[in-house]
């Protein structure tokens, strides 16, 4: 296996560049890459009319960032191969890593072709046994920005709010606002969360309830890549008030419920944007009851679908 040879008798090598990465996610651009590179190097090592070819690609993953450098012979045989990983929710940890790589292996190439040149005369190009290694690696340590890597299995926290919208909690469909606190180790997360209902008012024949609910919630779920699947268990209380009575009075029920919840998030910056929907199963029957007649049975079975945003906390 060949690596990048010498342009000519001094050990300066030159490789046609291909570049590609996620721009939306803040990475450096072409041009600041190569300006990278040529200030660790010392001079320009991309020319459009090079015969190796360089390709790199930045891309965003679940847990940070990859950087792919691949290199090709002129004959479009890859030859070296190396992958770099940042943790960092920056794209600049992984841009300044994989521009130190590159100029660390041209320096290498330059310096076997330097050592081998010896009476190879000017106009041919020295042949070099440094080839690229194949491996797959955190950024290199000693190397830019290696000290602000983040943990790889670190614990991150949370906290968030966000409007839901609930049937089955109440006689109509109604609003919900819940505050919550999520802790995230790996793919595996864990929720504690309080919520509200606005009150709905039932009325028949003149007389009716107003029917609003709280409750607490707690989750454990499961995450791959953007998608998340969750069992949860929620305790809450039903207040009904009569209205248009000759004698209105308020009333209280506990009740329990357990359920599931699918949700997907992405990550912006130090904040996370999700959308969930929870199925709940009530375990145990309710009725609210208006002058001693059934006016709304509580169902067995209730949805509720929202969107929700939290901070980061680390």
């Amino acid at each position: 296996m060949t690596a990048p040879w010498a342009a000519n008798a001094t050990t300066d090598t030159v490789v046609r560049l291909a570049y590609q990465a996620d721009e939306q996610s803040g990475c450096a651009s072409e041009d600041e890459l190569r300006r990278m590179v040529t200030n660790q190097l010392g001079h320009d090592p991309f020319r459009p009319d090079a015969d190796q070819r360089l390709a790199i690609s930045i891309a965003r993953t679940e847990s940070g960032f990859q950087g792919r450098i691949v290199w090709t012979e002129p004959d479009g045989r890859a030859v070296g191969e190396r992958l770099l990983i940042s943790r960092s929710r920056g794209c600049e940890e992984i841009a300044a890593n994989v521009a130190f790589a590159v100029a660390l292996q041209l320096q290498l190439v330059e310096r076997g072709a330097a050592n081998d040149a010896g009476p190879v005369p000017s106009d041919e190009p020295p042949a070099v046994t440094t080839a690229p290694t194949i491996e797959h690696t955190t950024p290199p340590a000693g190397g830019p920005a290696a000290s602000g890597e983040a943990a790889p299995d670190r614990l991150r926290l949370a906290v968030g709010a966000g409007p839901a919208l609930g049937l089955g909690m109440t006689p109509q469909a109604t609003g919900f606002a819940r505050l919550f606190v999520v802790a995230r180790f790996r793919r595996w997360s864990a929720e504690i969360a309080g919520d509200a209902a606005l009150p709905v008012t039932q009325e028949e024949d003149g007389a009716g309830v107003v029917v609003n609910a709280i409750g607490s919630s707690a989750a454990g779920c499961a995450h791959v890549s953007v998608a998340s699947a969750c069992v949860l268990g929620r305790l809450g209380w039903i207040r009904a008030r009569g209205t248009g009575v000759g004698l209105p009075s308020t009333s209280w029920g506990h009740f329990t419920e357990l359920g599931a919840r699918l949700a997907g998030s992405r990550e912006l910056g130090r904040f996370i944007l999700s959308v969930h929907a929870d199925g709940l199963v009530m375990l145990s029957r309710w009725n609210v009851v208006l002058n001693e007649a059934v006016f709304w049975r509580v169902p067995r079975l209730g949805v509720v679908a929202g969107v929700d945003v939290a901070l980061l906390f680390f």
